[in-house]
């Protein structure tokens, strides 16, 4: 449990606990979506004695507080979490091995400028994610 963790933590309003912690440091060694599951056997790997629906509490409230990002795994039917990146991003996530790549602008400014227009609607943000297979797991198919 490092100290960057606990005030990680704070920073977001939580307290420290050994299974923040945990959480937080499989987080933080994760480039991939990482489904609740994964995190649990992780934890258990370390020694750390926590029940599963702590973990999946503790991940839940992480998305409340912006410090994760929950990511629907279209193909296992279920959600995955990974670290908030900082500020606008979109993504391609890779359905095999949950490898997430950034994009590096937004392609989407342009139309929901359109939509705004055209709706009337007070647009305050969009989501992008797009799915396939990256170029390590298309070589394996």
């Amino acid at each position: 449990m490092t100290d960057a963790y606990k005030d990680c933590l704070r920073a977001h309003g939580l307290k420290s606990t050994k299974a923040r912690n945990g959480v937080l440091a499989i987080l933080s060694r994760n480039t991939r979506v990482i489904t609740v599951e994964a995190v649990y056997a992780a934890l258990l790997e370390q020694g750390c004695k926590v029940n599963f629906s702590t973990v999946y509490r503790i991940l839940e409230m992480f998305t409340e507080r912006k410090l994760t990002e929950k990511i629907f795994l279209p193909d296992e039917g279920k959600y995955g979490f990974s670290l908030c990146r900082p500020g606008h991003t979109h993504r391609l996530i890779c359905l095999h091995c949950h490898k997430v790549v950034d994009l590096s602008h937004c392609p989407l400014s342009d139309y929901e400028k359109e939509v705004a227009q055209k709706t009337q609607f007070d647009i305050v943000g969009h989501n992008l994610e797009l799915y396939g297979y990256c170029p390590e797991c298309k070589k394996g198919r």
